[in-house]
């Protein structure tokens, strides 16, 4: 029911930009002494109308759009629209330039005023993520990764411009763009160190996002990452001692600033070693690698089998994972192995490819003395707890819910912090003096992370979760290059294997309040910027919403708040506005064309001159509302239309 009325009242505001729309018109044609015929809000055949003052008002079932038509704008017999009495084209062409700029500016000036409504109430509650500098997650295959770019790293200027959020970067895959320039900083969190980079970067595709579209390696912006606690029961993190409101920061070793970074941490199939080495005792990740891809000598095979016996895997053939090192039963290292890793080619321990500050290489003479912060004593033990993945988190505690402003979070996110407090508990790993907490930090229990296709779903989550899947399959099954199709099977199987913690992690939110004018000025430039790529070619039209979509956006933004629906609506002002300044006939910009034309050439254009102007237009607007409409429609449905 709720649904129902949010579609009603977007639906409502939608019209009332319309209306407004059309009474700038209306009022500046009366006064400027046209005849105004009819006054209607929508198309189609009128549901009702009346007469008031000569002019006939309707309202039509098409609820996207609506007109006002005064007389002369259309043929009449024979008279050409000049010859109109008190016709739109019979008088002169300042009067109708006001007449046309009316609509517009009306629409201009409700954004303004919007906007000013929503600075006086406080502004918004925005995501921290939307507006944040700071990095969330690094494609490891990127080339600003090979520079050393992680996440918790700032972008300051992306192209020689300021960088507001993670919607330029969103922008920028989508036109496509040619070489970027980034510049920014490197942030040590530990030691509060900043140290300059500026990078020249080729975006590139990825199977990550959308198809077509380019990125330089940043994948997602940081968000902060809170624990609320769950509707399920029997999932892993309800024994780890995590507290509603705790905010994951650290787990296995990294420094979390997005749930793309935990999910690859989860799922980057390693182990968490405790090591010592002399008089030091350090953490290292080492690939986890099945036992059928490690190329041991016989009497090599022979040694894990008895561990194998002792841990009770006997049973297990090649679904058992090892580490690529050769042990002693009391778990001294003594040399690197070789291995199939996960593109199919042989690598060996010492060959490690970095993809964390904690991958390792082990050395003859190390000693194991814990695996994923679990001690072990002895071969048998290690194996065991190989089998079953688990992860060391570390969470912060004690937050208290405050207002911070847009333009102070990234400071607060960095300095409201004392980083330094985490490097006790990390220390102590694995080792004898666990330290539980320092500062604001406190170490959880492991946790053992379940596979998605094992997380206790409803019934009805369940069944919706395996249509989903008969119906990939479905699609899989028509692909007839057999590479693609295995490649296609292989993503649905690493999806349905993919490791979650099961839980939800919510984002801290900001005050975004920038002065009316500033707003104005920031959806001004985008709508400018997007204009600009689409007619450039660089953003195809396919990427605009049409009607459908613009009523879905209000229909969502009155589920979030009153001050969220008036942003959009103002938003959405702004757009008619501007979109009907286009110089293009049928709209409001083609009919100051007209008029300035008529000016230049002194004397009026007929209607047959008009007629050849505005028909191929008329056709493609009509066209184009289609083709939106479509999209927007297999945005919601699929590709079922």
């Amino acid at each position: 029911m709720q649904s129902v009325l949010y579609i009603i009242l977007a639906i409502l505001g939608l019209n009332l930009l319309v209306f407004i729309h059309e009474l700038g018109h209306y009022i500046v044609a009366r006064r400027n002494g046209m005849k105004v015929e009819v006054f209607s809000i929508g198309f189609g055949k009128p549901l009702f109308s009346w007469m008031r003052k000569g002019v006939k008002w309707q309202f039509c079932p098409l609820f996207f759009g609506g007109y006002v038509r005064i007389a002369g704008m259309e043929k009449e017999g024979d008279l050409e629209p000049y010859e109109v009495p008190d016709g739109f084209y019979s008088k002169k062409p300042w009067a109708r330039i006001k007449v046309a700029l009316a609509g517009p500016i009306v629409n201009l000036v409700f954004a303004l005023a919007v906007f000013a409504v929503i600075w006086g109430l406080g502004g918004r509650e925005k995501p921290f993520s939307q507006f944040t500098q700071l990095i969330g997650y690094v494609d490891p295959s990127s080339e600003l990764y090979q520079k050393g770019i992680r996440p918790g790293d700032a972008i300051l200027e992306y192209n020689d411009t300021p960088f507001e959020g993670y919607k330029d970067l969103i922008y920028a895959a989508v036109v496509n763009g040619h070489p970027a320039n980034v510049e920014g900083v490197k942030i040590d969190y530990y030691t509060q160190q900043k140290t300059p980079y500026d990078y020249t970067v080729t975006p590139y595709e990825t199977p990550i996002i959308q198809k077509g579209m380019k990125t330089i390696g940043i994948l997602a912006p940081a968000s902060y990452l809170i624990y609320q606690a769950p509707g399920y029961e029997n999932l892993p993190m309800v024994k780890s001692g995590i507290e509603p409101q705790d905010q994951i920061v650290w787990v296995n070793g990294e420094l979390i600033f997005s749930n793309e970074q935990l999910s690859h941490v989860l799922n980057s199939n390693k182990a968490l070693l405790t090591i010592e080495r002399g008089d030091r005792t350090f953490l290292a990740k080492v690939p986890r690698i099945s036992m059928g891809d490690l190329r041991l000598t016989p009497e090599e095979g022979e040694e894990i089998s008895d561990w194998k016996y002792a841990a009770g895997l006997h049973q297990k053939k090649d679904e058992t994972t090892f580490i690529p090192y050769t042990l002693s039963y009391d778990l001294y290292v003594q040399k690197g192995l070789y291995y199939i890793d996960d593109d199919s080619r042989v690598s060996r321990a010492s060959s490690l490819h970095k993809t964390s500050h904690l991958d390792k290489i082990l050395h003859g003479g190390d000693r194991i003395v814990a695996i994923d912060g679990v001690p072990v004593h002895n071969a048998g033990q290690l194996l065991k707890e190989l089998q079953t993945p688990k992860v060391q988190i570390i969470v912060k505690r004690g937050d208290q819910p405050q207002t911070i402003s847009w333009k102070d979070e990234d400071a607060i996110f960095l300095k409201g912090t004392e980083w330094g407090s985490l490097t006790p508990i990390v220390e102590s790993i694995g080792g004898k003096n666990l330290v539980k907490e320092s500062g604001p930090f406190h170490l959880l229990n492991p946790v053992a992370p379940i596979r998605l296709k094992d997380f206790p779903m409803t019934e009805k989550e369940t069944k919706r979760f395996q249509e989903t899947l008969a119906k990939q399959h479905e699609a899989i099954s028509k692909i007839t290059d057999a590479e693609e199709r295995e490649k296609a099977l292989a993503e649905i199987n690493n999806f349905q294997n993919r490791l979650i913690l099961g839980v939800a992690l919510t984002d801290r939110f900001v005050n975004y309040n920038p002065n009316p004018f500033a707003l104005f000025g920031s959806v001004f430039s985008e709508i400018a910027r997007n204009l600009t790529a689409l007619f450039s070619g660089s953003l195809a039209p396919k990427q605009f919403g049409g009607p459908i979509f613009i009523v879905q956006v209000m229909h969502q933004s009155w589920g979030i708040g009153v001050k969220e629906a008036l942003f959009w609506l103002g938003a959405i002002s702004l757009n008619l506005g501007i979109l009907n300044l286009l110089p293009i006939p049928v709209l409001d910009g083609g009919h100051i064309c007209f008029s300035l034309l008529e000016k230049i050439r002194k004397k009026p254009l007929t209607a047959k001159m008009m007629q050849r102007l505005v028909i191929p237009f008329v056709a493609l607007l009509i066209f184009l509302f289609i083709y939106l409409t479509y999209n927007d429609l297999t945005r919601l449905f699929g590709r079922f239309f």
